[in-house]
C-alpha cells in the first residue's frame, strides 16, 4: 500500500494542522497507519458512502477512498 495526496489535500493539511505539531504528528502517524489497515474501526474510522472514509483523530478529520493498493488522501480539516 503507498499513500497518495490528492488535489487540494496537502494545502487542506498546511492550512489545518500546521500549527498544532503535536496534532500533524498524529494525523501523519494516522494516516501511516491507513497502510497497514485502510478501514479501521469506529470509532476512528468511519465510511461516509460510496468509497468515501472519514479518519478521525481529536478535532482533526481525514477524508480519504482506498483505490486497490493506494489509499488517497482527499483533505484533511479542523472540526471546531
Amino acid at each position: 500500500m503507498r499513500v497518495r495526496w490528492e488535489d487540494g489535500s496537502k494545502k487542506s493539511f498546511r492550512d489545518s494542522v500546521m500549527r498544532d505539531r503535536a496534532g500533524a504528528l498524529a494525523v501523519m502517524e494516522a494516516i501511516d497507519a491507513l497502510l497497514e489497515d485502510p478501514y479501521p474501526p469506529s470509532p476512528l474510522g468511519e465510511h461516509r458512502g460510496n468509497d468515501w472514509h472519514r479518519l478521525h483523530i481529536g478535532p482533526y478529520r481525514v477524508t480519504y477512498f482506498v483505490d486497490g493498493d493506494v489509499v488517497a488522501i482527499r483533505r484533511v480539516d479542523k472540526v471546531l
